[in-house]
């Protein structure tokens, strides 16, 4: 059986060699790129009471702040590498101790009895929109 194709078609040519080259160049290159998806680290916690402004903690630096509120004292600690948590409280149900460590941008942790917000503040946000 013969090939229908003229015999230069089937042989490479050194054009040929060097588009393959540059694709796969490219292609490398493209695959080593950053991608962003990995995002900035988290650049601080931000520490609401009703609303209000109370602290911003950098999550880089170990921190330790106790506050009086109507249930009584409310631990708020920084571990840098872990993130940051509510390590003692006295409200009745102590959900925000078993929140544990926040560290994401964007994420949160609520003491609802206290209306103590605890809210991690970064660069880039993991999520483009949040509904409530």
């Amino acid at each position: 059986m013969k090939n229908s194709y003229p015999e230069t078609l089937l042989t490479a040519r050194p054009q040929d060699y060097l588009l393959c080259c540059a694709v796969l160049a490219a292609s490398l290159l493209w695959l080593a790129a950053p991608s962003g998806a990995g995002g900035a680290a988290p650049a601080a916690a931000r520490l609401l009471l009703a609303g209000e402004a109370l602290a911003e903690l950098p999550l880089d630096r170990p921190a330790r702040r106790t506050y009086a509120l109507a249930t009584g004292p409310l631990t708020v600690e920084v571990v840098p590498g872990r993130g940051v948590h509510i390590s003692d409280t006295n409200c009745p149900a102590k959900t925000c101790l078993h929140h544990g460590w926040a560290r994401k941008t964007g994420e949160t942790i609520v003491c609802l009895p206290n209306k103590f917000l605890i809210e991690v503040a970064g660069e880039d946000a993991e999520y483009d929109a949040v509904v409530r």
